[in-house]
């Protein structure tokens, strides 16, 4: 799929870039050419008026080509001819007989390896032609014409090599996304044929024992609910971010208790902290106003906190901190887990990534590789910042921080 479009890509721009150069150097001959037509007839009309050639003007080459006139009586029969050509009689009456047939005063004639223009007028003995030799022009012209060949093949060479060098660069990004895209769909997949297989066993159960109280058989009752509630999780949360995705900004923004937001956030977590023993700390500084949403903001808390219980050991310690530097409010989450390693710290807020996907799901969980990303979509909406510092077996502090309003 890809390989197509990059092939599209550079047919595109090499079929824009064949466009543009054949107008410029197309508009470049049209004006060439009619650039040495207008300066020829002007020359060829004054010498017209004048009836014989300048005497710079005999047997020159280069700009100022050679010519010649020829005079006929009434009759068209020659009376005078004035020529630096060496030419045959039977050639000049041949060209005189060509120039007073056409219905153009003025024009070309291809006459043997002759290639001329002529101009004639009506006089009182009769006619007066003047031809011009237009070797000099024309061999302009087609050194034009080789040149912008040369150049246009040169050109394409180039855009094809950098429209094939720009195009890796521009699909690296958009192949990434589809590879992890594709990554999340399998896991995504797997995670809910493992829920959806759960309760299809659960349910098979009660039917089996359809005779039997819910009270005995709570057990299977209670397996159904909790995949059920992993599923809910899942999708909420492939919601949430197709909703940001689909750029519609309508988060409602009001001033709130930033502080006790904080504080409810982390206090409901403690009993899940007691049971993993694992010691949860905060610091709050009271009173703290912010223009923001108050859901996404307790949303925020718990991704940043449940994802630190995640990776704490028991024994460990979990810190909540908030205070305001230099008119900047700072939440600060850290642990005293697992840590990450500094090459995965640049991927840690991608979509669909998991630093190790063998840690895909504990028991009673569910860890899709969405939860800090969903929290880095939050920060952005509220014009803030997030970012993470860790070292293996050091734990991790993520850090988030806010304009103070």
């Amino acid at each position: 799929m890809f390989r197509k479009l990059k092939i599209e890509l550079i047919l595109i721009n090499l079929i824009l870039t064949s466009i543009l150069l054949l107008t410029i150097f197309s508009g470049i001959y049209v004006l060439m050419k009619s650039s040495f037509d207008h300066s020829a007839y002007m020359m060829m009309d004054k010498t017209l008026q004048m009836e014989h050639i300048k005497e710079g003007e005999r047997g020159q080459k280069g700009p100022n080509p050679m010519v010649f006139i020829i005079k006929t009586d009434n009759k068209k029969n020659i009376i005078y001819i004035e020529s630096n050509f060496k030419l045959t009689d039977n050639e000049f009456k041949t060209l005189k007989d060509r120039a007073l047939k056409s219905d153009l005063k003025r024009g070309s004639i291809t006459y043997n390896n002759l290639n001329l223009r002529y101009v004639r007028i009506h006089k009182d003995y009769g006619f007066a032609i003047v031809f011009q030799d237009k070797s000099f022009d024309n061999g302009a012209l087609n050194s034009l014409i080789k040149i912008s060949i040369i150049v246009c093949i040169v050109s394409l060479i180039v855009v094809f090599i950098i429209s094939l060098l720009l195009s890796n660069i521009a699909l690296k990004p958009i192949i990434n996304v589809w590879e992890k895209q594709k990554a999340f769909v399998a896991d995504a997949s797997h995670e809910l044929r493992t829920p959806l297989s759960v309760i299809r066993t659960n349910l098979d159960l009660v039917l089996d024992n359809h005779e039997e109280t819910v009270g005995s058989q709570e057990k299977w009752l209670n397996n159904i609910k909790t995949e059920t509630q992993r599923m809910t999780k899942l999708i909420e949360d492939l919601l949430f971010l197709a909703r940001s995705d689909s750029g519609k900004k309508s988060l409602m923004r009001l001033k709130f208790d930033l502080s006790s937001v904080i504080i409810r956030s982390v206090t409901a977590f403690e009993p899940i902290a007691i049971q993993n023993s694992i010691k949860l700390k905060y610091n709050v500084l009271n009173g703290i106003r912010f223009n923001g949403n108050e859901g996404r903001i307790n949303q925020l808390m718990v991704i940043l906190i449940d994802n630190a219980i995640k990776h704490t050991p028991e024994g460990g310690t979990i810190k909540v901190n908030m205070n305001i530097v230099k008119n900047k409010i700072n939440i600060i989450v850290s642990d005293t887990g697992e840590g990450i390693e500094e090459e995965y710290l640049d991927k840690i807020f991608e979509r669909f990534y998991k630093v190790d996907k063998s840690r895909a799901k504990r028991e009673g969980e569910g860890h899709f590789g969405l939860g800090l990303s969903i929290a880095k979509t939050i920060v952005d909406e509220l014009n803030g910042d997030i970012s993470v510092s860790s070292k293996p077996n050091e734990g991790a502090t993520f850090k988030v921080v806010f304009k103070l309003a």
